[in-house]
């Protein structure tokens, strides 16, 4: 790969590799810095890189070097870190009513992402914000696309879970 077509894949990938940063250090003081870590490593190990998806393989580097980060922020601070949902998702404009309604949803949806596990967080992400394929995701995470369907399974029950604890009734299905 010549520094040319990495340079495109780079820009190509680029929105969601901030995304996925923010989504994991929720810092967005760190974001340009982080990312421009990540786009480092990825042209410095670009021998590493054995075909396939490009988007997933920056996907590993960033979730590595994001946790890698967190590790000696919490190692130096002793801080303890919380992932998160960003309080800026955007709503569905149709007319004010459904911009109300819309944005009570995005709210509940925020708040009970911010309350599961971040290994479900982290899942759902991946696969319903940021889109990547079950595949994608195996190789991001460093598990089989199986074991990503089954997490992936579990975490969208615990979130009709909490629905269905918050409403006090069965939850429409998520799936």
């Amino acid at each position: 790969m010549d520094d040319h077509e990495f340079e495109s894949l780079v820009r190509e990938n680029e929105p969601m590799i901030r995304s996925l940063i923010y989504h994991i250090t929720r810092d967005s003081n760190d974001v340009e810095d982080v990312a421009q870590e990540v786009f480092l490593k990825a042209y410095r190990s670009l021998g590493a890189f054995r075909g396939g998806s490009f988007r997933a393989y920056l996907g590993r580097i960033a979730r590595n070097h994001c946790y890698d980060v967190l590790r000696r922020r919490k190692a130096a601070a002793g801080i303890r870190f919380v992932e998160g949902v960003p309080d800026d998702w955007p709503s569905v404009e149709k007319g004010p009513e459904d911009t109300v309604i819309a944005d009570e949803l995005a709210g509940e949806v925020r708040h009970i992402l911010n309350d599961l596990q971040p290994s479900d967080r982290e899942i759902l992400l991946l696969r319903h914000v940021h889109q990547l394929r079950c595949e994608e995701i195996a190789l991001v995470l460093g598990i089989t696309p199986g074991a990503v369907r089954t997490r992936l399974t579990r975490a969208r029950r615990r979130v009709l879970e909490e629905v269905e604890r918050r409403n006090g009734h069965a939850a429409l299905d998520l799936g």
